[in-house]
């Protein structure tokens, strides 16, 4: 693999989504991964079409596959689909015997994005002017930053 530096201007491929809420759940690491496989997955079954009656999007990914992707073995697979099953972020269907399970995902609800909003409506956060002629006070949030806000700050007795 070869290695190049993130730079400005520079777009992402060939990543996996992880909603940030999920870090402050009680997860391996493992899990985390394996839910991020499944949630790649989940949005090419979105675009081809893999959903239940109810509209429910849904992956199939054999726990042999599962494995090879993760670079895990099959047992330590099935205790973290466990381990997500408890959690409740997602589901298992078997529909047939011998077929591969529908694994349903949950997300946590700040995950989606507002579908169908047009770019002229304000989004969560942000202020809401209703007179056009009037023009809004700057975001804070474009002002340089001195620091990065979004970098967790350990305490003394934290280590990693």
């Amino acid at each position: 693999m070869k290695l190049v530096r993130y730079a400005r201007g520079g777009g992402l491929t060939n990543y996996l989504p992880l909603p940030r809420a999920l870090l402050e759940l009680d997860l391996s690491g493992t899990a985390l991964l394996l839910y991020g496989l499944l949630l790649d997955r989940a949005t090419l079954s979105q675009k081809n079409g893999w959903w239940d009656e109810e509209g429910w999007v849904y992956v199939r990914f054999p726990i042999p596959k599962l494995a090879v992707a993760l670079g895990r073995g099959t047992a330590l697979v099935k205790v973290r689909l466990r381990e997500l099953e408890e959690a409740g972020l997602i589901r298992r269907m078997t529909p047939r015997r011998g077929e591969a399970s529908q694994i349903f995902l949950s997300l946590p609800e700040d995950a989606f994005l507002a579908v169908g909003r047009s770019k002229n409506k304000p989004g969560p956060g942000q202020k809401v002017c209703w007179d056009p002629a009037k023009k809004l006070a700057p975001n804070n949030l474009r002002e340089p930053q001195k620091e990065n806000n979004h970098s967790y700050q350990y305490e003394e007795e934290e280590s990693l």
